[in-house]
């Protein structure tokens, strides 16, 4: 589907209906990413409007040369939703960068959302944070990760990223991570700072959310760590929190149980006691 946000043709992903659910995957990463993990457990759970979005340069949608940093990012995400979504309130996720997004939506629409899940969210970009996050580890490795065929960057990176190394997880991370970012706009995102602003980051940091919300993160995540994260309990002041042992910047397909059984948790917690 197509919906046209400013001078942008937004391409995006809509299955079922009831309340509206909007998912805003990681950096340089298409609909995909949050498609693939979150579909299986909706598939079992009726009543929810499920929208997944392709960013700018990313999937489907194309880059624009006057975005040029995370508040157009964040003023495309605004446009789209009072688009595609219009006055109903809607649940929230956003993974790695799209947690930053995502972060930066509840300041902008916060009184209309009704539940927000961060999946390895980024909570401050900035470079000098890096020291405290893990030291990059690889908790196990399959022997048959060695007889594999890693014909390209983005299948190599997977090693660099994979805490438990397995082909069942390779295989995930072929299909929903690759292709992703082989058909991402390099140039776009080579020549743009679009993963941080000072103005953004300031409202960010100051961001409070008191519904229900469920925060999830990978106990070896050297890449945004989970330390930084916990900051956020005291401002999502109805958070579940999660540091998964054995999980990194892929919780999601490496402790897969733990986190369906956390999205299912959250999403009763809406419906309850929302």
């Amino acid at each position: 589907m197509k919906c046209l946000i400013r001078d942008i043709p937004v391409h995006y992903e809509e299955y079922g209906e009831g309340k509206p659910v909007l998912f805003i995957s990681g950096y340089r990463l298409d609909h995909r990413m949050m498609a693939d993990p979150f579909e299986p457990i909706f598939n079992d759970i009726q009543g929810y409007r499920r929208i997944y979005i392709d960013l700018p340069g990313t999937g489907k949608t194309p880059s624009a040369n006057w975005i040029t940093n995370a508040d157009h990012y964040l003023e495309v995400v605004t446009d789209f939703v009072n688009t595609v979504i219009g006055e109903e309130n809607f649940l929230l996720a956003g993974q790695s960068h799209g947690g930053y997004i995502a972060q930066g939506l509840v300041y902008k629409l916060g009184d209309r959302i009704d539940g927000v899940l961060l999946l390895c969210p980024q909570v401050d970009p900035r470079e000098e944070e890096k020291e405290n996050q893990p030291n990059r580890q690889i908790l196990y490795k399959s022997d048959q990760m060695d007889t594999l065929n890693m014909n390209c960057d983005e299948d190599k990176f997977y090693m660099d990223i994979a805490v438990i190394a397995t082909p069942q997880i390779f295989n995930k991370w072929q299909s929903t991570i690759t292709p992703g970012f082989q058909i991402a706009d390099a140039d776009f995102f080579a020549n743009r700072s679009a993963w941080y602003s000072d103005d953004l980051h300031n409202v960010v940091s100051k961001v409070v959310f008191n519904q229900p919300a469920c925060i999830l993160t990978g106990r070896q995540d050297h890449l945004t760590g989970y330390k930084i994260a916990y900051e956020l309990v005291e401002r999502f002041t109805r958070a579940t929190f999660t540091v998964a042992d054995c999980a990194g910047h892929i919780m999601h397909v490496e402790r897969e149980p733990l986190f369906k059984q956390s999205v299912r948790d959250w999403l009763e917690r809406v419906e309850r006691y929302s």
